[in-house]
């Protein structure tokens, strides 16, 4: 049985559910989480060089070890980081502005 757009839609909009094309594909299960992000604009931190649509966004993992970090300016920058490595960033940080 094929699919057409609208059913593929229907899918997608039903989370936690499995699919399977005929009986002797393998069925596949999506998962739905809630995450926590954050969302604010540079142009408020960046000041002199900050454009208009210059953001920063933080969401944390669903399984909440860490985080994604997202900055938008003239390319986007995405890394990601343990709670743990946070602690040894934040750490060296306050090191350098201590100095």
């Amino acid at each position: 049985m094929d699919l057409d757009v609208v059913k593929i839609v229907n899918i997608l909009n039903k989370l936690k559910m499995k699919y399977s094309k005929n009986e002797n594909e393998k069925t596949y299960e999506v998962d739905e989480h809630k995450r926590r992000a954050l969302f604010a604009e540079l142009k408020q931190w960046c000041f002199g060089y900050g454009r208009e649509y210059d953001y920063i966004e933080v969401t944390e993992w669903a399984n909440g070890e860490g985080f994604d970090v997202d900055i938008e300016t003239n390319q986007r920058q995405r890394f990601q980081l343990t709670w743990g490595q946070w602690e040894a960033l934040k750490h060296l940080i306050n090191k350098i502005e201590n100095q």
